[in-house]
């Protein structure tokens, strides 16, 4: 499984839970600001959703990071975050390591 698919599977997981507040704390701010702080990041994803399939759901297709998406996702290693973008506004993060265990436990 790729680093997409575990991407794309947690932030599924994410969604059917309900929403916790610690991830929503710093909802609204710019992608700006990150990169003011800590820089660029050391991967980045951008997606955009080319439609759906019935039974697999939303398909995105996988761009280069500096085109104009429907959805960025940031990591930062060093500071233990994955940030999730829409137009250039985050509207979820999470922990790197979290992220690896789930990604760990699905491989």
């Amino acid at each position: 499984m790729s680093i997409l698919d575990h991407l794309l599977n947690y932030k599924k997981s994410i969604y059917n839970k309900p929403p916790e507040s610690s991830h929503l704390k710093l909802a609204g701010i710019n992608q700006k600001v990150f990169l003011n702080q800590w820089g660029e990041p050391e991967t980045q994803v951008g997606l955009n959703k080319i439609g759906r399939l019935n039974r697999l759901g939303t398909v995105f297709l996988i761009t280069e990071p500096t085109q104009e998406t429907s959805l960025s996702i940031w990591i930062y290693k060093k500071q233990n975050r994955v940030l999730f973008f829409t137009k250039e506004r985050l509207f979820s993060h999470f922990s790197f390591k979290k992220f690896r265990t789930i990604a760990s436990t699905q491989a």
